[in-house]
């Protein structure tokens, strides 16, 4: 059985306006012709964020729109991340992939605080904020 079609009003509208003005028209003339319409190859892109540790080619559910719930599979091809918000994701040929961020949306992130943005060392490596404000400033040598 074929699935269900539904139009919103303003479609159902158009469609009607233009089966109105076919059926006046000259019923001699040749129908119309509808070329084969070629799949955009543009690529979708969408923020997203994420709820655990991220790493780097790891693959991992990401959620576009919270007042939908729209999810999907992402494979990140940035940097292993934390948990987080406002990140780029990009469908292409291969799926979606994780590709730009919001560094000040990244965990740890201090706007009061002057902070590095680096990375943990050993496994896995997570991208993280660094504090520097406890820091001493480093002085030249004459």
């Amino acid at each position: 059985m074929a699935d269900r079609v539904t139009f919103t009003k303003p479609a159902a509208e158009r469609i009607g306006k233009v089966v109105r003005i076919v059926e006046g028209g000259d019923r001699e003339a040749a129908p119309y012709t509808v070329d084969v319409r070629m799949e955009s190859q543009r690529a979708s892109v969408r923020f997203c964020s994420w709820t655990s540790t991220w790493t780097y080619g790891g693959v991992a559910s990401v959620r576009f729109d919270p007042a939908t719930n729209a999810t999907a599979t992402a494979t990140n091809v940035i940097l292993g991340v934390g948990p987080g918000d406002g990140w780029v994701a990009r469908k292409g040929s291969a799926g979606w992939s994780l590709i730009g961020f919001d560094m000040t949306k990244q965990p740890g992130y201090s706007s009061g605080d002057v902070q590095l943005f680096g990375h943990t060392s050993g496994s896995p490596v997570i991208a993280t904020w660094y504090s520097i404000t406890s820091c001493a400033t480093a002085t030249a040598s004459p």
